[in-house]
C-alpha cells in the first residue's frame, strides 16, 4: 500500500512547475532583458530550464517585441495584462519550439504599467515581466 502512494505522489508531482527569481537588466537602454528558471518535478528529481527573455523596443511605444528562447523544445504562451490584471492579448503557439518570437501591435493601450505573464503548457504562470508602455509620439 506504501508503494502505492508513493507512485501516485510521485506521478502527481511530476507535472509540477515552478518559476525561480530572476535576473533582469536595466543597464542596456534598448530593451528589457534576463533569464529566469522553470522547475520541473520529474521522477527524476528537479529539472531547471533555463528561459532567456527580451523586450524591446525600449522605451515600448505601438510595438512590443518578445523573443524567448530555452535549450530544448518547451510550450510556453504569452498574455499581456494592464495595472489591473485585465489580460489586454494573448498568444499562444501551435507547437512547442525552443525560440519564440512574436510582435504585439499595442497601438490601441493606452500610456501605463503592464505586465508581460508567461505561462507553461499546462497553463500556470511561471514568470511575469512588468513594463511601461510610453505615450505615442506626435
Amino acid at each position: 500500500m506504501k508503494k502505492i502512494f508513493m507512485v501516485l505522489a510521485l506521478a502527481s508531482v511530476s507535472h509540477m512547475v515552478i518559476a525561480q527569481t530572476a535576473l533582469q537588466s536595466e543597464t542596456d537602454p534598448g530593451r528589457y532583458w534576463g533569464h529566469f528558471d522553470v522547475i520541473k518535478m520529474t521522477s527524476k528529481g528537479e529539472e531547471h530550464i533555463n528561459v532567456n527573455y527580451n523586450l524591446s523596443p525600449k522605451p515600448i511605444g505601438n510595438t512590443l517585441n518578445v523573443n524567448l528562447n530555452t535549450p530544448n523544445p518547451m510550450g510556453l504562451s504569452l498574455k499581456i495584462a494592464d495595472a489591473a490584471g485585465h489580460t489586454k492579448y494573448t498568444w499562444k503557439p501551435e507547437q512547442a519550439a525552443a525560440n519564440y518570437n512574436k510582435q504585439f501591435d499595442i497601438s490601441g493601450l493606452a500610456a501605463g504599467v503592464y505586465v508581460l505573464n508567461i505561462y507553461d503548457a499546462g497553463n500556470s504562470k511561471v514568470y511575469s515581466v512588468p513594463f511601461t508602455k510610453q505615450a505615442a509620439a506626435n
